[in-house]
């Protein structure tokens, strides 16, 4: 992306702020992921504001060692430099500052990856997962420099893909790059150097869990579609030389035979006994209360059944269409919920607006109690010079 005017400049700050202000409104960004790895590996890691501004295409190390900014902590320093953008601008017009230092080579690429590949919300939504070693790239260029251990592609519907690269830090990855593969002639001949020597495979299911909304989905993908997964990763693998498939935990995990014996009677028969208690002690059946590895297997349907008996709670003479449902209750609930976090927030920042107000006017009164000495000072000079 070209930076040769003013305008340029603005253009892309402003869409910067809108792409921080969506993250900020979007309560998804609160989700924390597990993706179990047919391989048998299993990621966890989560959008954290820490990640924004390098996905971005922001380089946050050449912006604090200008000195031009107080925040150090990553989030904040992006965005007061959104705030301050024109001193940036002034600085890039006197000389000091260039905009290739600040921003990526490959800004708009990622910008235009960001949100697509910020929320992952099914195993089916990722076109593949390879995992990335360096030691094993001998193609030249960029793609040997990646600090990645694995890469999520996504394919959008018009063709062009979507890659986010993770590093392990501890039990944790971390968002580290995003990559855009538009659809073009280039595209696969890209593809060739990224996946060359490397492991592809594909995830076979997710933990999703969002601490603000209480959101938890466990979505697996069915064994027709993982054959087709493995169909697909074979025509990537023909890409390009020394590309390896492993699926092997989760096509052993088939072997065992525990996939034929994941059905849902056991589930139901459960989930029934407990509904049972609660309807006969006319009681709201608390879905958060049943057993953990029993809950994890709840498809949809029992969930409308649970729903659906909760809400019958509220229905009577006055409310025969229980508009003010249980569900829509808890649903409002976990709305209002997200909103009281976001009031605490801003009366914590308006507190210490508050507390830097003060210690300024705290200055101001010094500043003028030595003011007014001084110029008692001068009056008593100046009187003494008249008696003279």
């Amino acid at each position: 992306m070209s930076i040769n005017t003013k305008a340029d400049f603005d253009a892309i700050i402003e869409r910067i702020k809108k792409l921080v202000e969506n993250y900020e409104n979007n309560v998804n960004h609160y989700n924390q992921y597990q993706f179990y790895i047919a391989n048998g590996d299993r990621i966890s890691f989560e959008i954290t504001p820490q990640s924004i501004a390098h996905l971005l295409g922001i380089r946050l190390d050449f912006l604090r060692a200008t000195g031009l900014f107080k925040n150090q902590n990553s989030y904040n320093l992006l965005k007061e430099f959104l705030d301050n953008s024109y001193s940036v601008y002034r600085q890039v017009q006197e000389g000091h500052l260039a905009y290739s230092t600040m921003f990526s080579e490959y800004l708009e690429e990622k910008l235009e990856a960001f949100e697509k590949i910020i929320y992952y919300f099914n195993p089916i939504d990722i076109e593949f997962v390879y995992k990335y070693d360096k030691s094993k790239s001998y193609q030249s260029g960029e793609e040997e420099n990646y600090p990645c251990d694995y890469f999520l592609a996504r394919k959008s519907k018009n063709g062009d893909m979507y890659l986010l690269g993770l590093v392990k830090q501890g039990n944790q990855y971390n968002p580290m790059t995003n990559i855009t593969l538009v659809k073009d002639e280039t595209q696969i001949s890209k593809l060739k150097h990224l996946l060359v020597n490397q492991t592809l495979t594909y995830v076979n299911s997710m933990l999703i869990e969002n601490p603000m909304t209480n959101y938890r989905n466990n979505p697996h993908m069915m064994i027709t579609l993982k054959l087709e997964q493995t169909k697909k990763l074979k025509r990537y693998a023909g890409y390009t030389s020394g590309v390896s498939i492993d699926t092997s935990a989760d096509f052993q995990y088939a072997l065992n035979g525990y996939l034929l014996k994941d059905n849902r009677i056991n589930t139901y028969k459960v989930m029934c006994q407990q509904l049972l208690k609660a309807i006969k002690e006319h009681e709201i059946f608390d879905i958060e209360q049943v057993e953990e590895s029993i809950r994890e297997q709840f498809d949809d349907k029992m969930i409308h059944l649970i729903q659906t008996y909760n809400d019958t709670l509220y229905k009577d003479s006055t409310n025969l269409s229980a508009q003010t449902s249980y569900t829509n209750l808890l649903e409002q609930y976990k709305i209002l919920a997200i909103q009281v976090e976001q009031l605490k927030e801003k009366l914590h920042q308006s507190e210490q607006e508050v507390i830097g107000y003060q210690a300024h006017i705290q200055t101001l009164q010094a500043q003028d109690e030595s003011y007014q000495l001084f110029q008692q000072q001068i009056f008593e000079v100046v009187e003494k010079q008249k008696q003279k």
